[in-house]
């Protein structure tokens, strides 16, 4: 009986430390993007990231498998730049220097860390072509930030 007492308070005490989808998204977005008095969707807070990176970016670009060495080059210019596959994917880029190159995208991958919606948010902290998959029909926006 103590043993099924302590397995769940441990359980209760895990789940009530854990962060909201949201949360997780506000803290690790919040340094670039403001999400001051803003109602974030709790089912996909990537969906809100992405609006509110659009509206507040200073620039915006498209990435496709055609077009990446000379959307990297300028994004290179900037002081933070996030990337959004579609609804489900967002990743800040880290650190240009430490890249792998990909044979898919055919350019230096940077090193990145974000956020893939799966049933959760999961956390990824990868060369971002392992993050945000291959070229293919996906809208990828990119969010360049001063």
């Amino acid at each position: 009986m103590k043993k099924i007492l302590l397995a769940l308070f441990l359980s209760v005490s895990l789940f009530a430390g854990a962060q909201t989808n949201t949360e997780t998204v506000k803290s690790f977005f919040g340094e670039v993007v403001n999400f001051q008095d803003v109602d974030v969707n709790e089912h996909n807070p990537i969906i809100t990231l992405d609006k509110l990176a659009a509206e507040q970016a200073d620039s915006t670009l498209s990435l496709t498998g055609d077009n990446v060495s000379e959307t990297f080059d300028k994004a290179m210019e900037y002081a933070q730049v996030i990337i959004v596959v579609e609804n489900h994917t967002a990743v800040l880029v880290k650190d240009w220097e430490n890249c792998r190159q990909s044979g898919a995208w055919g350019i230096c991958m940077p090193y990145g860390e974000g956020y893939v919606k799966r049933a959760a948010l999961v956390n990824l902290q990868d060369y971002i072509n392992n993050i945000i998959g291959i070229p293919d029909g996906q809208e990828r926006k990119v969010y360049l930030f001063n």
